[in-house]
């Protein structure tokens, strides 16, 4: 400060005779003097003739000496406590931070402040870690006193106008605040930091100062001074860094667990070193051209193999915590200061969460990939129970990752945000939606997994089979706005500016974290509220003072959702009916538990770099995904790799507890509608469908009331010689677009609906004007009879004979006392059998039905039978010959034995036996008796 006073002295004379002279060259003339008044008084000129008075004098050094007895006052104040500078080597034993499971005794790991440190002389350092540090941390180090007046205002104004936290301390003020101070956000605590930098600043020489920063500061882990980074990272001594790798370690001081080079956010720590070479080469510590060289090279190749917490109970969790805990704390506390932490990971889901991730890991590997990560969690609580971020953390190659917090694509697990953004409209679990091929603008036409289209579809079947074309149509009709406000209520905060997305948000393509992803699912499972993800239940300092206590009877949440959009949701996602009733999943599917109720939903990136698994019931949220950690591709069978350890999970978590139910809430209704138009059913609807809806659905009507006969063969109106079984009554504009006319997307959303209601036979929202040029009224129709083999028996065929009229007959119908038994497409005129055994004993009728292209049809007589019981036969092969028994007849038996089609000799009697049987042999066994014929198969 002292030298300053001079130089701003003499900038202000200057500035002051500068204006007197442009005064007197101006030719303006002096104004009259005016007494001066108010304010006016206070001018430069008034109070420099009030200073040179003896009142004025007394005033100013009575003023100065009260400024500097009070600032002697507060300096002496606050010095009081404070550790003497002389003393700085004597370091007090640090108390070491001990991090608990919920259980509150299973240590899961004790941070040691001072456990890594190497103690080295200055010249021992090279000039490329000084300069490096020097040019990020404080580029005026040796030019300024013990704080930057500079810095000092920007951290205010930062602070104060932009409400960002901005650094403003010198490399003096951080090793205070390292060594001798904590991080304790404080007025008080800025002011001891700035006594104690001005006392070492008049101790120590720069380069004294920098040497102990040096040794001090944090690295990450436990290395503390550059020394044991330089032995940690690269495995050398500090003298031999080169200069990128100086850079790398000078850039990871101001948030070390940040930017751990072995953890997610390498790319970040490299343009921050890349930052630092550059800031280097500004300030001329080493040219351009070196700058340049080091940029480019690999320095993270360059790294030794980091394993520090491969023995760590739930590694990457404590890692997580970890990083919570110096955000909150910072990073001396948390590291010498003593504290206990009691995390909410619960040690036997994660023994479980581990194996389950293990186990799975041979189909992960098997479609080409090298990781997984598990989060799960409790929806009533929002703890976090476990994490696996790598399937092994102790793999040199990326087992430090955590994928469970880095950005990842979601893929389809998304879509049940986008839809629970459509249920704040008119739609409901039975709404209608036209799945075709459809041009969304900009020739963005998305395609399903499968490949095909479903035509006409639920909401249900659409989420449940995750079709994505009508995911995107309900992007598109839920709003990006929306559907991204709905991802940041449910706990989402990845996903920023809506210009970096666009309708493909709901396939997944933007960035989230495995943890948010389960927040957000975890909402679904509490009737939409949503709680604020916990990993931490309490903190104490070293003296048993409560830091922070989150009770989880405390954590009440807020709603985020409507309870009845949860529950449509919750519905859809654990109908296992529904996700395979389109064929895109087999029925038989990991995304279930036996004889229990649960939502579960998948994703997969277009590119197959990320699979996903969410899922939940009321007591469990899970979420699982398997990739490669740098985005590499998996193969096309990578879409249902990360289900079968989120059902290992799940089966092992959920064992033995009560099976709950998601609770419906109050004003959810069935509504019944058109399948086919999603209207109200009107006098010619053929198929209908009904489902759950919110309370606020109000039912579409149809568009017009015009009602038309139309021949389903031709598609035209139909005429008085159109046959019954052809005609169907439409009604106009019943199949249209899901948006209206006046939207701008209707040009190109309406030719694939209209080409969907073709198919079906009906209008796409018109009634046609020609009439049916099929039928004619002189048209022969087809006949058929029907005849059997015996009148009674325990088996009978049923023959029918078949004439086309002026149409192809082309299916045949067999009836049995008035139930059809069997339903087959023909060529035409012919004879054609059926076998059959009627389940029950004593008259049956049988009847058939000819149908043909035009749909004529004709019924056939009337066959009477009388059936009996059919005889049981066993079949047993045992070494070298085969056996066979018949029981309940009384009728005289012939059996003949076959071996792989090659007939044996046929035998009388209810008992015989035949050698010559082999392992691998087909046998088949022909049994005849007085009612017929039958066979029986080995095995």
């Amino acid at each position: 400060m002292p030298k300053l006073a001079p130089k701003l002295s003499r900038q202000r004379k200057v500035k002051h005779r500068s204006k007197a002279a442009a005064s007197s060259v101006s030719g303006v003339s002096k104004p009259r003097a005016v007494k001066p008044k108010g304010f006016a008084k206070l001018a430069p000129k008034n109070i420099l003739a009030w200073a040179k008075t003896k009142k004025g004098k007394r005033t100013i050094l009575g003023s100065v000496a009260i400024f500097l007895g009070i600032m002697l006052l507060l300096f002496l104040w606050f010095s009081k406590d404070l550790p003497s500078p002389n003393k700085i080597n004597a370091r007090l034993n640090a108390q070491t931070t001990k991090i608990y499971a919920s259980d509150e005794k299973t240590l899961l790991l004790e941070v040691y402040g001072d456990k890594n440190r190497s103690l080295i002389e200055f010249n021992e350092m090279p000039k490329s870690i000084k300069d490096a540090t020097v040019a990020i941390e404080d580029k005026d180090f040796y030019k300024h006193g013990a704080f930057s007046i500079q810095g000092l205002f920007r951290a205010v104004y930062y602070t104060v106008f932009k409400r960002n936290t901005q650094g403003g301390s010198t490399i003096t003020q951080q090793y205070v605040k390292n060594a001798l101070l904590t991080d304790e956000r404080s007025l008080s605590r800025k002011i001891k930091e700035l006594i104690l930098a001005i006392e070492i600043e008049q101790l120590y020489k720069k380069d004294d100062i920098l040497k102990l920063y040096l040794n001090e500061i944090p690295y990450g882990s436990t290395a503390y001074g550059v020394q044991a980074a330089a032995k940690t990272y690269f495995g050398k001594d500090a003298k031999d860094l080169s200069l990128s790798q100086s850079a790398l370690l000078a850039a990871m001081p101001q948030a070390p667990s940040y930017y751990s080079p072995y953890g997610p956010n390498k790319a970040i720590l490299i343009r921050r070193q890349q930052r630092v070479l550059r800031n280097m080469a500004e300030q001329k510590y080493i040219t351009q051209a070196q700058a340049d060289a080091a940029i480019k090279e690999d320095v993270l190749a360059q790294l030794v193999p980091y394993r520090p917490y491969a023995n760590i109970t739930a590694p990457h969790f404590v890692q997580y915590v970890r990083e919570q805990l110096e955000t909150e704390y910072g990073i001396k506390r948390v590291n010498e200061g003593g504290l206990k932490v009691v995390t909410t990971l619960d040690v036997e889901k994660q023994k479980i969460a581990e194996d389950a991730v293990a186990k799975g890991m041979t189909g992960v590997r098997r479609a080409n990939g090298s990781n997984a990560a598990l989060v799960a969690a409790d929806p009533k609580t929002g703890e976090v129970q476990a994490m696996v971020g790598s399937y092994d953390y102790g793999d040199q190659e990326f087992g430090s990752f955590n994928a469970a917090t880095a950005k990842r694509q979601p893929g389809s697990s998304f879509k049940p945000i986008v839809y629970s953004t459509l249920f704040k409209k008119n739609y409901g679990a039975g709404t209608t939606l036209y799945d075709a091929v459809t041009d969304f603008g900009g020739g963005y036409k998305p395609t399903n997994y499968t490949l095909r289209t479903y035509g006409v579809v639920s909401v249900r079947q659409a989420l449940a089979s995750s079709l994505n074309i009508s995911a995107v149509k309900s992007l598109y009709l839920a709003g990006l706005d929306n559907s991204l406000q709905t991802a940041k209520d449910l706990g989402i905060t990845t996903l920023d500016a809506k210009n970096d997305y666009g309708l493909s948000l709901t396939l997944g393509s933007g960035e989230v974290k495995l943890t948010e992803m389960v927040e957000a699912y975890s909402t679904f499972a509490t009737e939409g509220t949503h709680r604020d993800q916990v990993s931490i239940r309490k903190v104490t300092d070293s003296s048993g003072k409560v830091l922070q206590d989150n009770k989880p009877a405390e954590n009440k949440g807020k709603q985020a959702l409507d309870p009845q959009i949860a529950y449509l949701i919750s519905n859809i996602l654990s109908d296992n009916g529904a996700r395979c009733s389109l064929g895109t999943f087999p029925c038989n599917n990991p995304l279930t538990l036996a004889g229990r109720p649960v939502a579960a939903k998948t994703g997969t990136t277009n590119d197959f770099k990320d699979a996903w698994t969410m899922g939940y019931t009321p007591s469990v949220a899970l979420g699982v995904w398997a990739g490669n950690n740098d985005n590499r591709p998996m193969n096309q069978a990578s879409s249902i790799v990360a289900a079968p350890i989120w059902q290992t999970y799940m089966t092992a978590v959920t064992k033995g507890t009560a099976v709950e139910q998601f609770k419906r809430p109050s004003g959810i209704k069935e509504v019944t509608l058109d399948a086919n138009t999603g209207k109200a059913p009107s006098p010619g609807t053929k198929k209908t469908r009904t489902d759950i809806f919110p309370a606020w659905y109000q039912v579409p009507q149809p568009s017009s009331d015009q009602q038309a006969k139309i021949d389903k063969v031709s598609g035209k109106l139909a005429t008085e010689c159109t046959p019954a079984d052809a005609i169907e009554t439409i009604s106009a504009g019943l199949i249209t677009a899901e948006v209206p006319p006046t939207d701008i997307s209707y040009a190109r959303w309406q030719p694939p609906v209209a080409a969907i209601a073709a198919s079906l036979g009906m209008s796409g929202g018109s009634i046609p004007t020609e009439k049916d040029n099929i039928h004619s009224c002189s048209d022969v129709k087809p006949t058929v009879a029907v005849s059997t083999d015996k009148s009674s028996g325990a088996n009978f065929t049923i023959t029918a004979i078949v004439s086309s009229g002026t149409h192809t007959a082309n299916k045949l119908i067999f009836y049995m006392d008035g139930a059809e038994i069997a339903n087959q497409n023909i060529g035409g005129s012919g004879s054609y059998d059926i076998e059959y055994s009627p389940s029950s004993t004593g008259s049956h009728q049988f009847t058939a039905k000819v149908v043909d292209a035009a749909l004529y049809s004709a019924g056939s007589n009337t066959v009477n039978v009388t059936a009996s019981a059919a005889p049981t036969i066993s079949l047993n092969c045992v070494v070298a010959s085969c056996s066979g028994i018949v029981t309940g007849t009384s009728n005289p038996v012939f059996m003949k034995l076959y071996y792989n089609d090659i007939g044996q000799a046929t035998k009388s009697g209810s008992s015989n036996s035949w050698p010559g049987w082999s392992a691998g042999t087909a046998v088949k066994l022909v049994v005849t008796d007085a009612n017929g014929t039958y066979n029986k198969f080995f095995p």
